[in-house]
């Protein structure tokens, strides 16, 4: 039995969202009245709330509850979850409250319906993962190739076993890594064949370094006959993580899958938006700025606003403003490190909420920045990271943003080696698959974030 794609358990789960909604729609108007409702009241309540329900879904579906990616047996869908009902029972009352042509107004049935509608839309999402964890329909996959990035993978793979994935082997003639207890490691020819025998395989991930002899080539070709589909290491890596694994990439390979004279287009429509969200940005909180000034000016001795040389798209250098939230004594300019010391109570919150970065509106109308893209960093730091870690001039190929792909990763990255050489995946990822859907998406998960003061 084949296992359902990614975009049909999608489907699955929003479906029987709709369903609860209007179960507990039911539901809430028994209890309210505690008798099965008249056929007029339901029609009423079921026209009036389906438009609603319109609402609840695209919050639901802009708070990313039908990413899958996310354990909905885990904490933090629970909270997310709780958000979302939260601000769509809000602006469920405010429709109620601001339409008096409504023929209902419905006070005690709305709060028992957002009450209600929480704790069954976990308890069946809960149940959704728990089945689809559990259930023996899997995408059974096998690895050709041992390179450094496959115990991460098989790591992520195990996390999220509610996906589908289940890998059975490894197989390598020349694997001398010693951390993959966590799945079969073959050597041998004939045992590959048995394994294909053995087990219902229908995906091969296949690394280009894989040392391959002629038995074990001609074993994989008969594999394409039986219906098994082949991918390389580095899509699939990427196609699971939402990153690019640039341990195992080559230049070839980059330079194939980034066009970004295909995005020009886009990149022109991206660039007018920038100025007119910007703009009116700009209008919006200029009149919060004094307020902002005083409370730095009162918290810490030093200047309102910090500047610095940033690099921008094509390494050209310009200054990058902010709000201060570090003091200035004994301040030698240092990259920050997370609980830096050198932050200030109030800057840790206009940090927490990103306010620190709306001065960066001005580098946006200048056509400095752009709203999303990657961070921009330091001159002598960015030098130093380019000849450490491989593709890194690249992520200066677009324009930096105040926020990007790295930083809704929900992953603290320091400017270490280590931090920075997984947030270019990340930045990598964002220049190759650039595009309105997923700036968006950048755009909601960060609203996500400050919201839960998360990843920074």
């Amino acid at each position: 039995m084949k296992h359902p794609s990614l975009k049909t358990r999608q489907l699955i789960v929003l479906l029987v969202d709709i369903a609860i909604l209007y179960l507990c729609l039911f539901i809430v108007l028994v209890i309210r009245n505690l008798a099965i409702p008249d056929t007029a009241r339901l029609v009423t309540h079921v026209r009036i709330f389906s438009v609603l329900f319109v609402g609840w879904v695209i919050i639901f579906y802009l708070l990313r509850l039908y990413a899958l990616d996310i354990p909905f047996d885990s904490f933090k869908f629970a909270t997310r979850l709780m958000l979302a009902v939260g601000i769509s029972g809000a602006l469920s009352i405010t429709v109620f409250y601001s339409v008096p042509s409504l023929s209902i107004s419905p006070k005690t049935v709305l709060l028992l319906f957002v009450f209600l509608s929480y704790w069954l839309i976990l308890a069946w999402r809960r149940m959704f993962v728990q089945i689809m964890r559990y259930s023996p329909i899997k995408t059974r996959l096998g690895f050709i190739g041992c390179v450094d990035e496959t115990k991460e993978l098989l790591d992520a793979l195990y996390a999220q076993s509610h996906l589908g994935f289940k890998p059975v082997f490894i197989y390598d003639e020349c694997c001398t890594k010693d951390k993959l207890e966590i799945i079969d490691k073959i050597d041998d020819p004939p045992e590959l064949k048995d394994s294909f025998e053995r087990n219902s395989i229908k995906l091969i991930v296949l690394s280009d370094k894989a040392e391959l002899s002629m038995e074990a080539r001609r074993i994989l070709f008969a594999q394409i006959e039986a219906g098994i589909r082949f991918m390389r290491f580095q899509d699939f890596y990427e196609m699971f993580l939402r990153r690019v694994p640039l341990g195992v990439i080559s230049e070839a390979w980059f330079l194939e899958r980034t066009d970004l004279q295909a995005k020009m287009f886009y990149s022109a429509i991206k660039r007018a938006a920038d100025i007119v969200f910007a703009f009116f940005g700009l209008l919006f909180v200029l009149p919060f700025w004094p307020l902002l000034a005083i409370g730095i000016k009162i918290s810490s001795k030093g200047p309102v606003f910090f500047k610095q040389i940033r690099l921008g798209k094509a390494n050209k250098p310009f200054v990058i403003y902010k709000f201060r939230t570090m003091r200035v004594e004994q301040n030698r300019h240092e990259p920050t490190g997370k609980n830096d010391d050198r932050i200030n109570a109030l800057g840790a919150f206009y940090r927490k909420t990103r306010i620190d970065e709306l001065p960066q509106l001005l580098n946006i109308i200048k056509g400095e920045m752009s709203f999303v893209g990657p961070r921009p960093e330091r001159p002598e730091l960015a030098e130093e990271l380019e000849k450490a870690i491989p593709f890194y001039r690249q992520r200066h190929m677009i324009k930096p943003g105040i926020t990007g792909w790295d930083q809704v990763s929900g992953e603290y990255h320091s400017p270490s080696i280590e931090d920075t050489y997984k947030k270019l995946q990340y930045d990598l990822y964002y220049l190759k698959n650039m595009s309105l859907a997923l700036d968006v998406s950048i755009f909601f998960k960060t609203i996500i974030t400050v919201l839960t003061a998360a990843g920074r």
